[in-house]
């Protein structure tokens, strides 16, 4: 699939990025609203615009890093930026208060919070978090993801002590403030606190009671989807190009993140991408791929656990209908 695709296009180079990638002269200038600073999970947007995919579909993609992540969606549902990355869990909040954005494709495919515990802890199994205590950064998904880990392994969720934390996460975890966080990404916090030397291990949300999700997913609003059809789809288009570069150029990966970001340590990193490459580029199905099976399922379970208080119309919520048809 993909991958088999950027194979032949490394043995042919002509055409598929890479020879040139200065936009040009007439490319369409592009914001794109990032959900965090640069890092693993951006390496294909950052090899599509340094790799030249961008610019071969006529655009000149530029990202920026807000200082509320949580107001991307109103900030594009305004028009103040065509694209942004956000949350699947977030879109479908944002939409059930009337916020007119839509999911387009999907740059992690599957969950990547996950609840991190320190093994030193004699923490095994979700259930061995009774009486132990978990630092949340204090969002209100927090406690419905924690409670249906502990409950799929039989635990008793009110035994577990939350302590809200903010987004200190990690140090909190590697300081031996709690035992235990949910919050943290298995591709990203376990990889830095294993590198220094805590012992941890992590359940994944959708190994442990909480339904598939898309992470992360490319957002635009419904205005730019019904008056710019062509627009959605170069933008797919490229950043498809770019993540399974990034899947499988990892080195130069790294490069383009620490070009964007120096405050990443180069030996993390490089850990952080091989871990995140199988999401950027998957296997088993098309990259960007969005299910709106999927999501109508996760929007049913969140319904369920109290995170949306209204329904959501997941057909107005999340498409395919842009992806590249041959991917």
């Amino acid at each position: 699939m993909s991958l088999l695709a950027l194979a032949a296009c490394g043995s042919l180079v002509a055409g598929c990025g890479g020879d040139d990638p200065e936009p040009a002269a007439d490319a369409e200038p592009v914001e794109l609203i990032l959900d965090w600073f640069p890092n693993a999970d951006h390496a294909g947007i950052y090899g599509a615009m340094e790799e030249g995919y961008f610019a071969e579909e006529g655009l000149d993609v530029t990202p920026s890093v807000p200082s509320d992540p949580a107001a991307a969606l109103k900030q594009v549902a305004t028009g103040k930026a065509p694209f942004a990355i956000s949350y699947e869990p977030e879109v479908l909040i944002a939409r059930s208060q009337g916020v007119p954005v839509v999911a387009v494709g999907a740059v992690i495919p599957h969950p990547l919070n996950s609840v991190i515990v320190r093994t030193d802890r004699g923490i095994r199994t979700p259930a061995d978090l009774e009486g132990r205590t978990v630092g949340v950064a204090g969002v209100p998904s927090d406690r419905p993801l924690l409670d249906a880990v502990v409950r799929s392994a039989g635990g008793d969720p009110a035994a577990v002590k939350v302590r809200t934390i903010g987004f200190t996460l990690a140090p909190a975890l590697a300081a031996g403030k709690v035992d235990a966080v949910i919050g943290a990404y298995w591709n990203v916090e376990q990889v830095d606190l294993e590198r220094q030397g805590v012992e941890v291990d992590a359940f994944r949300l959708e190994e442990n009671g909480v339904p598939d999700y898309d992470e992360l997913v490319v957002v635009t609003s419904d205005e730019i989807a019904r008056d710019r059809p062509d627009l959605v789809r170069s933008f797919l288009a490229g950043l498809r190009a770019g993540q399974d570069w990034a899947a499988t150029d990892q080195t130069g990966a790294v490069d383009h993140l620490v070009e964007a970001n120096p405050d990443l340590d180069r030996e993390t990193l490089t850990e952080q991408v091989r871990a995140t490459a199988e999401l950027l580029s998957p296997s088993d199905e098309p990259t960007l791929n969005v299910d709106p099976a999927e999501w109508a399922a996760f929007a049913d379970w969140m319904r369920e656990n109290g995170l949306l208080t209204e329904d959501v119309d997941v057909d107005a919520v999340v498409t395919d209908a842009f992806l590249p048809e041959d991917r």
